[in-house]
């Protein structure tokens, strides 16, 4: 298995995000990642003994798939640590950011080592090259919809990017970044439930 780290991104709308090596990207074509959200479950058994979520959460799994930097002049330091899913409510995207409620991709290694799987790592894909990545990022989160979006759709969740510079603007709108477009790759009519051992996903 890869030694490697998982970590994790959600807003409605996809969203042009920044992540690379150095300073802004400026004004190049934008950075592509695509992924899929696998499932969410419950519990896993680890060699120390069961590990099972909070009441209200889940563990969601995602697989990032490429990471297409083919038409990007700059090379991109690609960070899973810095993906995280968006469950603030819309009384916490009135305040400051640092008052948003940001899930990110847990960092726990007996969830690869339990089930088998390789954590998306942390690398640079050079300006003009593609990286078929095919690994996962897992995020600890709310299931019973905090930030209050369609309960038709509650489960299903975007990844976004931390840049480390975000900040509210007069029109109330969040600058994550810029220079990332994140494609989610399931079906539209996709539905999620949460299951409860974590053995059930298919994780491949």
């Amino acid at each position: 298995m890869k030694t490697s780290r998982l970590y994790f991104l959600s807003v409605p709308v996809l969203i042009a995000v920044s992540m690379l090596s150095g300073c802004g990207r400026g004004s190049g074509q934008p950075t592509n990642i695509s992924y899929r959200q696998v499932g969410i479950c419950k519990s896993f058994v680890s060699a120390s003994g069961p590990v099972t979520s909070k009441a209200d959460e889940g563990y969601a799994f995602f697989k990032i798939e490429t990471v297409d930097n083919t038409k990007a002049n700059k090379a991109f330091a690609f960070d899973p640590k810095l993906l995280y899913v968006d469950q603030s409510t819309p009384e916490q995207h009135a305040k400051q950011l640092w008052e948003w409620d940001r899930r990110y991709a847990s960092v726990d290694s007996r969830i690869p080592q339990s089930l088998g799987i390789s954590l998306a790592p942390e690398t640079t894909v050079p300006a003009g090259g593609k990286l078929d990545v095919n690994s996962f990022v897992v995020i600890p989160l709310g299931v019973n919809n905090p930030s209050h979006g369609p309960e038709a759709n509650k489960l299903a969740f975007q990844l976004l990017h931390d840049s480390g510079n975000s900040e509210n603007t007069a029109s109330g709108q969040i600058r994550v970044s810029e220079g990332i477009v994140f494609d989610k790759t399931n079906a539209a009519d996709t539905k999620m439930t949460v299951v409860e051992n974590c053995k059930e996903l298919a994780l491949k």
